[in-house]
C-alpha cells in the first residue's frame, strides 16, 4: 500500500513581484503624458509582455505556487519526499489536513434526489511535521477517492503502530463516502 502524490511549493516573493508589476503600470500611465511617445510604447509592450509571461508560465517568477519536483509518498512505514526517506516512528509532531480529493462532489442542499452539489479541489491538503529537528509544512493533492481511501488506510495503519499523529478533515469519512456514493 503506498501513495504517492504532489507537493506544491509557495514563492514568498511572487507577491512582492506582482505588485512591483501593478506598481509600475499605475505609474507608468500616470506619468505617460510627460514621457517621450517611444518609452511609454516600449513600457506599455515590456509590462504586456511580462504579463503574459506570467500568465502562460506556470513556474514564472511571478507564479506564486507551483508542483514542486519531489513527489511526496506515503507508506505504512515512512514517508518519502523526494530521495529523503523519513521512517514513521522517527517522525515527530505529525498532524494531516484533508480538505477533499478531486472533484469530490457533495449535496449543497442535503438532499442528493435535487443534484445541487458542490465540487471540492484537491490541492489543498497539508502535513507537518517534525524530522530530525526539522519542521516541514507540505500541501499536497489528492486525485481520486481511491487516492483518499489509501491515505486513510495508511493513516490507520501508523495509528495502529501506535504513532501519535492528530488527523484533522473538513469532511467526515462517512460523509464523503455517502456523497461518492451519491455523485460519483
Amino acid at each position: 500500500m503506498k501513495l504517492t502524490t504532489t507537493v506544491y511549493k509557495y514563492k514568498r516573493s511572487a507577491p512582492w513581484l506582482i505588485l512591483l508589476l501593478v506598481t509600475a503600470t499605475a505609474l507608468l500611465f500616470i506619468f505617460s503624458s510627460r514621457l517621450n511617445l517611444w518609452v511609454s510604447v516600449l513600457g506599455v509592450v515590456l509590462l504586456f509582455s511580462l504579463a503574459v509571461y506570467a500568465a502562460l508560465r506556470p513556474k514564472s517568477l511571478f507564479s506564486i505556487r507551483s508542483a514542486d519536483e519531489r513527489l511526496l509518498t506515503f507508506t505504512p512505514d515512512e514517508l518519502i519526499w523526494g530521495t529523503v526517506q523519513m521512517p514513521i516512528q522517527e517522525v515527530e509532531k505529525l498532524k494531516v489536513y484533508i480538505h477533499a480529493f478531486n472533484t469530490f462532489k457533495h449535496s449543497a442542499s442535503g438532499n442528493p434526489k435535487k443534484h445541487l452539489y458542490n465540487t471540492e479541489y484537491g490541492d489543498r491538503n497539508s502535513i507537518s511535521f517534525v524530522y530530525r529537528g526539522t519542521s516541514h509544512s507540505l500541501i499536497f493533492y489528492l486525485d481520486t477517492f481511491e487516492h483518499y481511501d489509501i491515505l486513510i488506510k495508511i493513516l490507520q495503519s501508523w495509528r495502529g503502530k501506535g504513532i501519535e499523529l492528530t488527523a484533522r478533515s473538513a469532511f467526515s469519512d462517512s460523509y464523503i463516502r455517502k456523497n461518492v456514493q451519491w455523485f460519483g
